[in-house]
């Protein structure tokens, strides 16, 4: 099973993770790494490669907050440097992306899957009145 670790700024990764526990229960292989105030780029480093390392299977997707960031730039640095696992980063992750890694990744090829999260998590932002027609309230179901 493709393994997931999820990484950005304060508790951003172990919030996001928290959340996809409420809505699915605790998935397997998949981890959060926290950058907190305070800690520096070689802790974050370390954090990292322990957590890709600790996952079962030869394939990781590390899921990053922002583009550009501290996590992404050490997460995108490492991705090679770590023997017998195949990495591949991707930044800008949100709930929706998150749902669709976790829930897809058995059913889809790595590669594909890499490609699955980002239309998730790009589609997942939706203006509210955009789903408005004229004069009238958007229907919801129920939630998660």
């Amino acid at each position: 099973m493709i393994g997931i670790v999820v990484t950005g700024h304060g508790h951003f990764p172990s919030g996001l993770l928290s959340a996809i526990e409420l809505v699915a229960g605790k998935p397997e292989n998949v981890t959060a790494v926290d950058f907190e105030g305070g800690q520096s780029q070689a802790d974050l480093q370390t954090a990292l490669d322990a957590a890709i390392r600790g996952l079962e299977g030869d394939e990781v997707l590390v899921l990053a907050d922002l583009v550009g960031g501290t996590p992404f730039n050490t997460a995108s640095t490492i991705r090679e440097q770590i023997p017998g696992k195949q990495v591949k980063v991707l930044a800008g992750i949100n709930m929706a992306g998150m749902v669709e890694a976790v829930f897809s990744r058995a059913m889809a090829d790595f590669g594909q899957l890499a490609g699955m999260v980002a239309e998730a998590a790009h589609s997942g932002i939706v203006n509210l009145e955009s789903l408005e027609g004229p004069g009238e309230e958007p229907e919801f179901e129920d939630g998660l």
